[in-house]
């Protein structure tokens, strides 16, 4: 009986809030360093055997978490998922922007975002019923259908034609096109990129160049307008979102529901709205229904700190119509538009490192926002923080007006020749493009 006892205190954990904000934030510390790794080991090995090979520390840092007897363990576990989430967030949409057509860029990029939000619905509602340790154990299984799935997928066309391997190539090209269709087309404009991007070794000193530096500086705003858009925050803090405005229903249902809205969102965003509307129209739509989502929840959380909180009672349905509103905001586009954009906008030479300094600035972000939302409440009081992000989504309206560019059903020269332009105010730049800037620049 006292050997039950032992193992039961011994796999039970009790974690206080700063250890908690640690389990939480760690993810994102990983995910920093897998960020940097990934742009460059996806350049020098492959897009698809580097996704494959992270299935490994995957399904080691899920077992640490299982099996994790104390904090240290479960950090170390956590830290290690991180690591390979980063890698793979800095090679997937690259290595589906790289394998798409331009007119399916858009809805195919996106599913990257629709698996992520997803995977969070599928563990929120297993969440319901199931101990967290049976939880990180069937999350060890997520890493061998991603081996199993791209075991049947090819590389990169880029990658093997940059490689050499044009025969590879080719047959990489007709299985992801079909049989029936023409690829020496598409295989010609690799072979002249490939071409271009090899008659001179990549330097430091291009990261000057505004074909280089104005994508990346474009890829980083949009991540950090994501992430102190509030999105980590409050998908992380849901549930303690709803017991500070001390709703009347099971917590867990509720961040249930608002995770299912998101992936609804983003399903419909990719399969009908990321093919009817340009990309610049969905993101500051999308921001500025998440601003307002935000200022709605700060008034509430300002009300209900004050004296008058007694008046709320018929109130109480804000902060989940609020968080619906924001999360469905995210799905239809601030939560997938930016990795989609950056994987567009990169110029294919720097891509590897682009790709890694782009998700490493996401990743930064994240840890920053999570690892320090609650100690803004206690600085900015809780009204104070959501108005904080309110006021990021409203710049992101306004970088969205005036800064970001359109790259919809435009091929990567048409792109890279925007950025190498003295052109402001044409073509990628409308929120509207008419019929006439919408013709190959």
């Amino acid at each position: 009986m006292n050997d039950l006892n032992q193992t039961s205190l011994l796999y039970t954990l009790h974690l206080d809030g700063d250890q908690m904000s640690w389990v939480g934030s760690l993810l994102n510390m990983g995910a920093l360093f897998g960020a940097l790794c990934g742009g460059l080991l996806m350049d020098k090995f492959g897009r698809r055997f580097v996704l494959m090979t992270m299935t490994s520390p995957y399904i080691i840092g899920w077992l640490m978490i299982t099996l994790a007897f104390d904090p240290i363990m479960l950090y170390v576990g956590r830290v290690i998922v991180g690591f390979a989430g980063g890698v793979c967030a800095a090679i997937a949409p690259c290595y589906i922007g790289e394998v798409s057509t331009p007119t399916m860029r858009g809805t195919a990029g996106l599913f990257y975002s629709m698996n992520r939000a997803s995977g969070i619905l599928v563990t929120s509602c297993m969440g319901l019923w199931l101990d967290w340790r049976w939880l990180s154990a069937i999350c060890t299984i997520q890493p061998l259908i991603l081996l199993v799935g791209l075991s049947f997928a090819p590389e990169s066309p880029y990658f093997l034609i940059k490689k050499g391997r044009q025969n590879d190539a080719r047959k990489a090209m007709q299985w992801l096109r079909g049989p029936s269709y023409s690829i020496e087309a598409e295989i010609d404009q690799i072979k002249t990129r490939v071409l271009d991007d090899s008659r001179e070794a990549p330097k430091l000193s291009d990261f000057y160049q505004p074909g280089v530096f104005k994508p990346i500086l474009i890829g980083v705003a949009l991540m950090m307008l994501q992430q102190f858009s509030g999105l980590n925050a409050a998908s992380f803090n849901a549930s303690e979102i709803f017991r500070i405005a001390d709703l009347d229903f099971n917590r867990l249902i509720g961040v249930v529901v608002i995770s299912a809205v998101q992936v609804v969102a983003i399903v419909l965003s990719s399969s009908v709205l990321v093919k009817r509307f340009y990309r610049r129209t969905l993101f500051i739509v999308s921001v500025g229904f998440a601003c307002i989502s935000m200022l709605a929840l700060g008034v509430f959380f300002y009300y209900l700190d004050s004296s008058s909180s007694q008046n709320l009672t018929k109130f109480k349905w804000i902060p989940l119509a609020s968080l619906i509103v924001f999360f469905a905001a995210v799905g239809m586009g601030l939560g997938g538009l930016p990795w989609l954009i950056s994987s567009e906008i990169l110029p294919a030479k720097f891509r590897g490192p682009g790709s890694s300094i782009v998700a490493f600035s996401n990743f930064l972000m994240s840890f920053i926002v999570t690892k320090t939302f609650i100690d803004m409440q206690r600085l900015m009081t809780h009204a104070g923080v959501f108005w904080f992000y309110s006021s990021i989504c409203f710049v992101g309206v306004l970088f969205g007006f005036f800064l970001l560019p359109e790259t919809k059903d435009r091929t990567a020269n048409q792109i890279q020749a925007y950025f190498k332009s003295d052109r402001k105010s044409e073509g990628l730049h409308s929120v509207f493009p008419s019929a006439s800037v919408r013709t190959p620049l």
